[in-house]
């Protein structure tokens, strides 16, 4: 299913998980949401890391804004903030039904932790539209990642 490209909408929020959250429930919360969003024209990406969500969805705007109602309204976490939303000419993560990372386990080495971050700083410099959304969910990606992990020394 092809949408005209003057259709396409993104939207960036975050949001701040139950303390009680595990992995099992992270999973089951991809399953699902890759599922709806291939059936929904939905692409994106999901980042988590200490307890922090932050996703940017895109797609038609009304299916982008029904599914964020419908996150909204989802127990598992708290806080949800819309940070950011607009109109867009084309697809940051258009391969990816919901793109996902954690590195929260603590067997990720600090040069692991590090080289991800860069990895990921590149990819966001080399997106195919560096609309403000998409500048937004990487700058604060860049952020929540930085702020928790220490320094080393």
């Amino acid at each position: 299913m092809h949408f005209n490209k003057i259709n396409m909408f993104e939207l960036i929020y975050c949001s701040v998980a139950k303390p009680e959250i595990t992995m099992e429930d992270i999973s089951s919360i991809l399953n699902t949401s890759r599922s709806f969003n291939k059936n929904n024209n939905i692409t994106g990406c999901l980042l988590y890391h200490e307890g922090e969500f932050i996703q940017l969805l895109e797609g038609e705007k009304n299916s982008v804004q029904d599914l964020f109602s419908n996150i909204r309204r989802d127990k598992r976490h708290t806080h949800v903030r819309l940070v950011n939303e607009e109109h867009v000419v084309g697809r940051a993560f258009e391969n990816w039904n919901m793109a996902f990372y954690d590195l929260t386990s603590a067997e990720y080495s600090p040069i692991v932790k590090t080289l991800f971050i860069e990895n990921m700083m590149v990819f966001s410099d080399l997106a195919n539209k560096p609309t403000e959304t998409a500048k937004l969910f990487w700058y604060m990606a860049n952020q929540i990642l930085n702020s928790n992990w220490p320094a080393e020394s």
